[in-house]
């Protein structure tokens, strides 16, 4: 190993902010999609689908899964999201779909061809996420996002673009309250902001 090789190993194991340290906290607390499936809260399609996918460890391996069943990663992922409450758990899907994205930015193209084949776009399914409670579901849905913007071939438009700047807004001028030592209460933003 070179001395790059060996700092770049380090990077990967130790987190070196606040979010990296909880996502890989987020990570370390497997979930048990059994008891989802046995509460009739997901699908048997969705937990056979997660759970072969959490099983694959290298890049390679998930894009070989990701090539044959794309539109069902898409599938199970959005239907995690959108069905699942309890925020440790959504953290860890939504934790998953970052890093499944990070390791391949050419991944987005799943969740714009399934949102196609469902004539849809893929905003809607992330942007309500962006209203959650939790601070770290709240980022990495926004992190997420921004990686569909920029990694993606299709653009936001309408009410999708006009929230979205809406919530963007909404954050700057709260950090700027913030840091200002003004009291700041963070909310939800409406699409008629």
């Amino acid at each position: 190993m070179t001395k790059m090789d060996i700092r770049g190993a380090v990077d990967a194991a130790v987190p070196t902010n606040i979010i990296a340290a909880k996502a890989a906290e987020v990570r370390a607390n497997k979930v048990n999609w059994q008891s989802y499936l046995q509460g009739q809260m997901i699908s048997a399609e969705d937990c056979e689908f997660i759970q072969r996918f959490e099983m694959k460890r290298s890049p390679e391996e998930k894009q070989e899964m990701l090539q044959t069943e794309g539109s069902q990663c898409a599938k199970t992922f959005i239907n995690l999201m959108t069905h699942i409450c309890k925020e440790q758990t959504v953290q860890y899907i939504l934790t998953m779909v970052d890093d499944m994205l990070q390791e391949n930015h050419q991944r987005v193209s799943i969740f714009f061809d399934y949102a196609r084949c469902s004539k849809n776009t893929a905003w809607p399914y992330f942007l309500p996420m962006l209203n959650r409670q939790d601070p770290f579901t709240v980022h990495m849905a926004a992190r997420i996002i921004a990686k569909l913007a920029a990694w993606g071939k299709e653009l936001m438009e309408g009410s999708d673009l006009n929230y979205y700047f809406n919530w963007i807004k909404t954050q700057l001028s709260s950090q700027k309250l913030r840091g200002s030592g003004v009291a700041v209460e963070t909310g939800t933003v409406s699409s008629s902001d």
